[in-house]
């Protein structure tokens, strides 16, 4: 006996990791902020202008909220997202009698 043939909402869903790799992986905000965060460390500790040191630090720690807050955004869409595609391909199912 054939197998049936894939529908559509299996076809759209990537396999694996990798939506989750394409979410968290190349966080430009996140590395914004550790050369922010290294730059003020860094600087912070010449004597001649503290506050240049203090300034980076704090730009590094604004966008490492910034970083943090969009990986949460970003993972809940996955999540949310994965969720309809599971509950529709169920509903499916459910209506062939099977």
């Amino acid at each position: 006996m054939q197998d049936p043939e894939p529908s559509r909402a299996d076809t759209d869903v990537p396999a694996g990791r990798a939506p989750v790799r394409d979410v968290l992986v190349l966080r430009l905000p996140a590395v914004a902020a550790i050369a922010f965060l290294l730059l003020g460390f860094a600087l912070r500790h010449f004597d001649g202008r503290p506050y240049v040191g203090e300034g980076l630090i704090t730009v590094g720690l604004i966008a490492g909220a910034m970083a943090v807050g969009t990986a949460v955004g970003d993972l809940a869409w996955v999540y949310v997202t994965a969720a309809r595609k599971c509950s529709g391909a169920d509903d499916g199912a459910a209506e062939d009698g099977r």
